[in-house]
C-alpha cells in the first residue's frame, strides 16, 4: 500500500496554521509543516520571496523513506481551509489521468504574457496557482529535483514553467474537484459551513479553498 503525505511550509507560527493542524487532528491525520527553523517572512508577508517554499519541497521529496509511488499533498500554510479528509482527497486524486495536479485560478500570475500558451482560457479558473497540488513522488521528483534554490524564485513562476514543459504529467483541477482558489470568484456561488467543513462553489464541493494573492483578508470569513 502506497503512502501519502500532507505537506506545507511555514516559516513562522500563524492561526490559520493552527487551524489547519486543529482540522487535521480532527480527522486523526499528518500534518508535516516544512521550514519552520527559518524563522522569517517569507512570500506576501515578506518581499514575495518564494524560494524557501521550492527548496523545502525539494529536499522532502529528497527523502530516502519515500517510494516512488507514493503520494505527496502540498497547500499554503496561511491561507488555507480543509474541508475534507484524507480518503477524499485520495479517491478524487486517482481520478484524474495525470501524476501530477494543480489548482488553478482566474488570473494568469506572475506573468500575464503566457495566457495564451493555456488551452483552456474559456473556462472560469484557466491558469496554474502554485498554491496547492497534488502529485506521485517519482512525477514530483522528475519535475523538481533539479531545482537550484534562490530565495528570491517565485514558486508560481517555476510550476508554470513545468506545466508547460510536462503535459502529460501535470494538469490542473478545471472543476474545483480538490482546490478552490478564490480571487476574483463569484462570492454569490460560494458557501463554507465550518463546522461541517464543507465548501461549495458553483455545484463543486472542493476539499481545499485557498485564498491566493496578497489581500488575505477573506480567510477569516472562512474559519
Amino acid at each position: 500500500m502506497h503512502k501519502f503525505y500532507y505537506i506545507t511550509v511555514a516559516t513562522k507560527p500563524h492561526y490559520i496554521l493552527n487551524k489547519l493542524k486543529e482540522r487535521v487532528s480532527i480527522n486523526k491525520e499528518k500534518l508535516i509543516v516544512l521550514g519552520e527553523q527559518e524563522n522569517r517572512t517569507i512570500g506576501w508577508e515578506g518581499t514575495q520571496n518564494f524560494g524557501v517554499k521550492l527548496r523545502e519541497v525539494s529536499d522532502f521529496l529528497k527523502s530516502s523513506f519515500l517510494d516512488k509511488d507514493d503520494i505527496v499533498l502540498f497547500t499554503d500554510a496561511y491561507d488555507v481551509v480543509y474541508c475534507g479528509t484524507k480518503k477524499e482527497v485520495i479517491d478524487r486524486y486517482l481520478e484524474f489521468d495525470h501524476p501530477i495536479v494543480f489548482g488553478c485560478e482566474k488570473h494568469c500570475n506572475p506573468d500575464p504574457k503566457r495566457a495564451n500558451e493555456y488551452a483552456f482560457t474559456d473556462t472560469e479558473f484557466p491558469y496554474l496557482n502554485s498554491g496547492m497540488f497534488i502529485g506521485r513522488v517519482w512525477a514530483l521528483r522528475k519535475c523538481i529535483l533539479d531545482y537550484k534554490y534562490d530565495d528570491k524564485d517565485d514558486d508560481q513562476r517555476f510550476w508554470t514553467s513545468r506545466f508547460f514543459e510536462n503535459p502529460d504529467m501535470i494538469t490542473l483541477d478545471y472543476k474545483n474537484e480538490l482546490f478552490l482558489n478564490t480571487v476574483d470568484m463569484d462570492e454569490r456561488f460560494f458557501h463554507i459551513d465550518t463546522i461541517d467543513f464543507v465548501a461549495v462553489y458553483r455545484g463543486a464541493d472542493p476539499l481545499f479553498v485557498h485564498v491566493n494573492g496578497p489581500d488575505k483578508t477573506p480567510i477569516d470569513n472562512y474559519v
